[in-house]
Order: C-alpha cells, then structure tokens, then sequence
C-alpha cells in the first residue's frame, strides 16, 4: 500500500516533523484517570478494535487516533497473572493502517472515534505485528505506545521508511508531499490552530511496564 497523507492546510509549509513536534508538545502524556478517553472504538473493557485513541493528560485536547482497515484489527495483551515489566505482558498486536493527530476526541463506546480538529491524517503505514509478538520489536506497540507518551519516534520512523523510497523524509513539507502525490490538503475545521504546540470508558491502561 503507498502512503497517502491528508493534511490541515494551515501547516502546509511546515515540514512533517515540525507538525509531529508541535502536536507532541501539545499533548504532553496520554491523560489516564476517571475521565480517560483511552481504548477502542468498541467501548467498555473490551481490548480489541479498529480504532484505539486517547488525548493527552492535565486538560490537554490533543489526540490521536491509531486505526486498522481490518475487523477487530487492533489488540491489546494483558494477563494479570504475568509481571507488567514481561515482555510478552501489555503490548498491543494487529495491524496499524492510518494515525490521525489532532484535537477534540470524540466518539467511542461502540461509534467511531473522530476529532473536532486535525493535524494529519498518515494513511498506508502498513504496519503489522502477531499476536505473540510481545513488546520487542513490535513496530505497532511502538508507534502506538510511543504516541500514548507524546513520542513520536516511532510514527516518524515508520514515515520515514515509506518516505524514502519517494525520495522524501519527514523534513519535507506537506506541501513538498502533495506536489509528489503522496498528500492533500483539507481546509481547517477550525479557526484556532496551534503551531506552538470523550469517551467515558472504564479502561485505564497504561500499555506500560
């Protein structure tokens, strides 16, 4: 599958990394407790999805939205009866097809999650990992993981992989993207953008040691 971007038209002229930095220090760490928005689309405890999202903690309205293409695509591994620091222990596993960033999570408990405002929406990453995998070398437990820490490492890194065969990296533009047909541009949803830089569900996890 080749990469597909859409994009906010308000950062066309910043590169992808500096819209990856931005959305990272706007969200800070995933925001566990009674009103966490972390888990699945599918709602309640369940621990399987299409879509897994959170927003960042102390108020913060970041988000991101992990999604699959397939059924029931994305997984989540958690036995009470092994140590929480096992690598075969709190790990995600399925396949990791689109991230979309932005602001305002919606959505959830059995509905699709959305958001009010985006940043990007990174299509085709293509991104597999098997229900044994564990946390090692897990390129879906990274990427999703890392984005519940507000690292982007692991999206860019991906990025990066899918980019380089167009010649291009994160240090291209959106616009640098669009001109090579890998992205478009979608009008702002709203007006207060911030370069600068909900679901009520009874998971709390912390996907963490």
């Amino acid at each position: 599958m080749t990469i597909s971007i859409t994009y906010n038209s308000a950062f066309g002229a910043f590169s992808v990394q500096d819209a990856l930095s931005a959305w990272s220090t706007g969200f800070t760490t995933a925001g566990h407790g009674t009103g966490n928005t972390g888990g699945f689309n599918t709602g309640g405890r369940a621990m399987t999805g299409e879509q897994y999202a959170t927003h960042g903690a102390q108020g913060s309205e970041y988000a991101f939205i992990a999604a699959s293409d397939t059924d029931k695509g994305l997984n989540y591994v958690f036995d009470p009866k092994v140590s929480p620091g096992d690598n075969m222990n709190h790990y995600l596993w399925g396949e990791l097809d689109t991230v979309t960033l932005g602001t305002g999570l919606q959505g959830g408990n059995g509905t699709d999650f959305g958001l009010n405002d985006y940043t990007a929406s990174f299509n085709g990453l293509d991104l597999s990992a098997a229900s044994d995998a564990g946390r090692a070398g897990n390129a879906v437990q990274d990427v999703i993981y890392g984005l519940m820490k507000g690292d982007v490492s692991g999206l860019e890194g991906a990025l990066n992989n899918l980019l380089s065969g167009f010649g291009l990296s994160t240090d291209s533009t959106f616009d640098d993207l669009a001109a090579a047909g890998l992205a478009h541009a979608d009008a702002p949803l709203a007006a207060d953008i911030d370069l600068v830089g909900v679901q009520d569900v009874a998971q709390d996890w912390a996907l963490a040691a």
